[in-house]
């Protein structure tokens, strides 16, 4: 399966039939497994009523170990082709959630808690996927012996058809009521589970301002209130799963003495002879305990899991159909067409637009970057400073008219020679659960040691970016491990050593989204100084943020406000020409101004 095909309104049957032909293979499989099975018992009753009269029974014995082996043999290969498909499954919907959830600013991540996405990945997506794995495979095994049971009865020992059909319908609709009522409970509990991990992990995350703020009772009474409900639902889920299993265990035994009873029946009403033979009496509880018990018995949990994997593929179709923009050139069209050859620049973008629900969010903007050259962006809060740096790396659905690095022409940001020339700091100061050196690096060890220079550069790109573990109270050095999320590091800290990680990674053009908006005035001036005038001069730097110590050092600054470029030039340029600037600077400064580094 191939996730483009996935569609998301009709994921029932995207898993169906998508693979049609290995659909059909397990059914295939699956009744001629069932056929073989039922003839062991024919020729087990041959041998032994054949061994009892003294006769020859080596053929049937013989005949009864083959059928039984070609029954294992077609059950396994049931079971690895529809663990086959499951997998293409969950890889094909895991893509497709991917794609949908995680890219553009419209998806469920930007509406709901983390947890729930991770609950669509971590229980939905193979809920969904056992259809196959589970509900196709033991469907396939149910339903060819419930269907040939009865015809082998009646074949064999002449029991009547309404007596076997009747009686397996009749515990089915039992069955199967219990089993929609059981899946009921199922999906409260994966709605429930999901809603207290998001609240968990959100508490997790939380947890310091949380104590600040005296809430960490309040949130805990939320978890703990979700948590009863989910152990009410949980109880009732058990004790119809109890009922469940009582009623299909005692439909074995009432099967097997029905079908003894309508044989002395039979054998009276024909004036033969009553009793039948040990031979018969072998094969009819075997067809009775393993191709009508059995299945029975595995019904209702077949019901359940069907009803919970189409509960999941609800829950993924209602994520999926969520508008997601993704990043794209739209055409170019009269004057703002590109013209004539490109500029000298190391990056040119014209005609940035993203919108969002209707709302224009950024509109007409045109950005060129010259190698090496410094740019500031700035504007009130809401300007659109953050998305127009995270456009240029794809984490919008902007669309462009044109996007060029040193003047050639590219497909956009998605593009794959884009992604590795950009570095990105973001002004949250992302860091993972792992060592401090993992953080830097940006790449999981797994206990594996680095090459003989790494940690030397790694300790150089923290010294310039004013990060000593030393003096941070970071005790164990490279090997620290950072808690989730940066829990036990403050806001600087976290912003420094996502400077450090792009510093590390040395690409040619550095996106800094208000990253020194956590760090104190000296620590600002020296990271200025030494990282973003003094290590990195050579790259082409483009930094949004409120701090304006360094607009004076800036060969452009870029002043938005409400998504459109109202004025750009010089920092004096700027203060001259433009009053909404000015009274902007004003504002930031709120008579504090601080001293402008001198380089």
């Amino acid at each position: 399966m191939h996730s483009h095909r996935i569609q998301p309104r009709s994921l029932l049957r995207s898993l169906l039939f998508e693979r049609p032909w290995w659909r059909v293979l397990v059914l295939f499989l699956s009744l001629f497994g069932t056929i073989f099975g039922l003839l062991a018992p024919y020729s087990q009753k041959h041998f032994t009523d054949a061994l009892i009269q003294g006769e020859s029974a080596k053929l049937w014995l013989l005949a009864a170990f083959v059928f039984l082996v070609l029954q294992q043999l077609f059950q396994q290969a049931v079971i690895l082709v529809s663990n086959r498909e499951s997998l293409f499954s969950q890889k094909a919907l895991g893509d497709a959630c991917f794609s949908r959830l995680l890219e553009g600013p419209n998806g469920l991540v930007g509406r709901a808690p983390a947890g729930v996405a991770v609950s669509l990945f971590a229980v939905d997506i193979p809920g969904a996927a056992a259809l196959l794995d589970q509900s196709l495979l033991m469907a396939s095994s149910m339903i060819f012996p419930l269907l040939l049971a009865p015809i082998a009865l009646h074949s064999f020992y002449g029991i009547p058809w309404w007596a076997s059909i009747g009686s397996i319908s009749l515990l089915v609709l039992v069955n199967f009521i219990l089993a929609e009522r059981q899946s009921h409970y199922f999906m409260a509990f994966k709605t429930l589970a999901a809603e207290r991990t998001g609240l968990v992990s959100e508490w997790v995350q939380n947890i310091r301002t949380l104590r600040i703020l005296g809430w960490v009772e309040s949130a805990e009474k939320r978890i703990f209130a979700l948590r009863r409900r989910e152990t009410e639902n949980r109880k009732k889920m058990v004790t119809n799963g109890q009922v469940m299993n009582s009623i299909a265990s005692s439909a074995t035994f009432g099967l097997n003495l029905l079908a003894i009873l309508l044989l002395l029946r039979i054998r009276r009403a024909s004036g033969g002879d009553v009793n039948p033979t040990p031979g018969e009496l072998l094969s009819l509880l075997w067809i009775l305990g393993v191709f009508l018990a059995r299945p029975l018995r595995q019904l209702p949990w077949m019901i359940v899991m069907t009803f919970d994997a189409l509960s999941s593929l609800r829950r993924l179709e209602h994520a999926l159909v969520i508008p997601v923009q993704r990043p794209a050139l739209k055409e170019a069209s009269g004057a703002s067409a590109d013209s004539g050859a490109p500029g000298p620049y190391a990056l040119e973008v014209k005609g940035l637009s993203l919108d969002n629900d209707g709302k224009q969010l950024l509109s007409n903007i045109d950005l060129t970057l010259k190698k090496g050259a410094l740019v500031a962006v700035v504007g009130e809060v809401g300007s659109g400073k953050s998305l127009l740096l995270q456009s240029l790396i794809g984490g919008t659905g902007a669309r462009f008219q044109r996007f060029a690095l040193g003047g050639e022409e590219t497909k956009g940001p998605l593009d794959p020679r884009i992604r590795g020339k950009f570095a990105f700091v973001p002004q949250e100061g992302f860091t993972i659960s792992a060592t401090l050196r993992e953080n830097v690096l940006f790449t999981y060890l797994d206990g594996k040691l680095p090459g003989a220079n790494v940690d030397e550069n790694l300790k150089a790109s923290l010294l310039t970016c004013q990060f000593q573990p030393a003096s941070e109270r970071i005790t164990h050095g490279l090997d620290s491990e950072i808690g989730e999320k940066g829990v036990n590091l403050s806001g600087g800290q976290r912003q420094r050593i996502g400077l450090a990680r792009a510093h590390y990674s040395d690409r040619e053009f550095v996106l800094l989204d208000d990253c020194l908006s956590a760090v104190d005035v000296d620590t600002e001036r020296r990271l200025i100084e030494r990282l973003i005038s003094g290590a990195w001069k050579k790259q082409t730097r483009l930094i949004a943020t409120h701090r304006l110590a360094i607009l004076p050092l800036c060969d452009e600054v870029i002043f938005l406000n409400d998504g459109r470029v109202e004025i750009r030039g010089s920092y004096e340029e700027l203060l001259i020409l433009s009053p909404r600037f000015r009274e902007f600077v004003r504002r930031e400064d709120s008579g504090k101004r601080q001293e402008v580094p001198s380089l």
